[in-house]
């Protein structure tokens, strides 16, 4: 049996993370162990069979699927009024999950959610002091952000989404638990214009997956509105080595079939040689879900 380390997760960031990230490691004592080799072959052979299905496709027509899921999950917080019925469902869907590259087989019903929330916290924390304001696109429920406000009660957060139970989660939540977090409809496929960013920190986590290719409107928001900084947590194909690695190769496949971001840290990389922008860090952060690695860290700037 292995455990989540403290050094697991800074060796995926980079960086030695807050004392209160490390506690929370130590506390929840992630159990693991690594698949032998016949259940290796058996999720590599369900992987195979999942790829051959006719998987649902994000995009715009998805709209009401998440309006339902988000609807579920303020069904779930009116029962009980526990910030933890707002953790999305996919996260508790599998006891198979990725870290250090390697496919892992967890314990915890959470396991998932509590690695992604050590990462993405870790890394928000470390920028946001320099910002007043912190806004998530794609929010969702808002998990992420309501975790954020507690470190850093002082700053403005802003949680945007084209779901308007998304909204309508934030208001409550922010209301009954008394914390600093304001919903806001935006739509990537038609953005709000009039929302101004100028300045402050936004981040995505796992959102911009649900558009394809059409992060274009998106990214000319961005350069036009000018925040001070973004920061994605965006499944990027352009860093999977799929020629070489057969789960990389197998990730890229799920992406493709899924119709997950693509191309956009290619574009990205155009507008830094158009001098638009400057990307300060690229990083693969080597954990994941059970069938794809979707979690790669871009962090820039608009010139």
């Amino acid at each position: 049996m292995k455990q989540v380390k403290i050094s697991d997760v800074e060796c995926s960031v980079g960086f030695e993370i807050l004392s209160s990230i490390k506690e929370r490691i130590l506390k929840d004592r992630l159990d693991y162990e690594n698949l032998d080799q016949d259940e290796y072959e058996s999720y590599i052979l369900e992987y195979l069979k999942v790829l051959s299905y006719d998987l649902s496709k994000t995009g715009e027509h998805r709209k009401n699927d998440w309006e339902k899921g988000w609807e579920e999950n303020l069904i779930l917080f009116h029962k009980n009024y526990d910030i933890k019925s707002l953790i999305p469902k996919y996260h508790t869907k599998s006891n198979i999950a990725r870290l250090n590259k390697k496919i892992i087989k967890t314990f915890d019903p959470e396991f998932d959610f509590k690695l992604h929330s050590y990462i993405v916290d870790s890394v928000i924390l470390k920028y946001a002091s320099g910002f007043s304001k912190i806004c998530e696109f794609g929010c969702g429920t808002g998990y992420h952000l309501f975790r954020i406000q507690k470190q850093l009660p002082e700053k403005k957060y802003f949680g945007l989404d084209w779901s308007t139970f998304s909204q309508k989660i934030i208001s409550e939540v922010s209301n009954s638990l008394k914390l600093n977090v304001s919903g806001y409809n935006f739509d990537y496929f038609n953005p709000d214009m009039s929302f101004d960013i100028k300045g402050n920190l936004i981040y995505t986590v796992a959102s911009l997956e649900q558009i394809g290719e059409n992060h274009e409107k998106f990214l000319n928001y961005l350069l036009e509105k000018k925040p001070g900084l973004c920061i994605h947590f965006e499944p990027i194909a352009e860093v999977l080595d799929q020629d070489k690695n057969l789960l990389d190769h197998l990730t890229v496949k799920y992406f493709q079939k899924r119709n997950y971001l693509k191309n956009f840290l290619t574009k990205l990389r155009e507008l830094e040689k158009e001098q638009k922008i400057e990307i300060l860090e690229t990083r693969r952060l080597n954990y994941g879900s059970k069938f794809i690695e979707g979690h790669t860290l871009i962090i820039w700037k608009t010139l």
